[in-house]
């Protein structure tokens, strides 16, 4: 029952936002098209890439809640999920990080993109890490 409310929540979630975005993206062209904007489906794009990556952070949200309520655990799998879980949600707030980063540690962090690839590339390993670590099965001998 637990597995079913579950993936029925994730799924109306995931399906709500994919359609406001997709709505959001048609009403912006709509817009743009409307008032003879020169760049003519670029604001309708962007909500689409944004939309996207929101509805990404949801199925990887939803994988490391049902790994909590449903997969057998570990500790290590769960600091796995939940540290790769936090990396793609601080992808969000790359443009504070990467500020905070430049006035304080190095100038380097002034292009965003160099945090924003090294917080993906990040997450990526640790979902590998986690995925490819195997589930201890614990027989019991008699």
């Amino acid at each position: 029952m637990t597995k079913k409310i579950i993936i029925g929540i994730f799924l109306t979630l995931i399906l709500t936002t994919a359609i406001i975005y997709v709505v959001g993206a048609i009403n912006s062209y709509n817009y743009e098209v409307a008032n003879d904007d020169i760049l003519v489906g670029l604001g309708a794009a962007m909500i689409i890439i944004v939309g996207g990556f929101v509805v990404f952070y949801e199925l990887d949200l939803f994988y490391t809640v049902y790994y909590f309520f449903l997969k057998p655990k570990t500790i290590t799998k769960s600091i796995l999920n939940v540290f790769s879980n936090l990396t793609l949600l601080a992808v969000f707030f790359t443009d504070s990080i990467a500020h905070f980063l430049f006035e304080y540690v190095s100038e380097i962090f002034g292009e965003e993109s160099i945090l924003l690839f090294a917080l993906f590339f990040i997450y990526i390993i640790l979902r590998i890490i986690s995925i490819v670590i195997p589930v201890r099965q614990y027989s019991k001998e008699v």
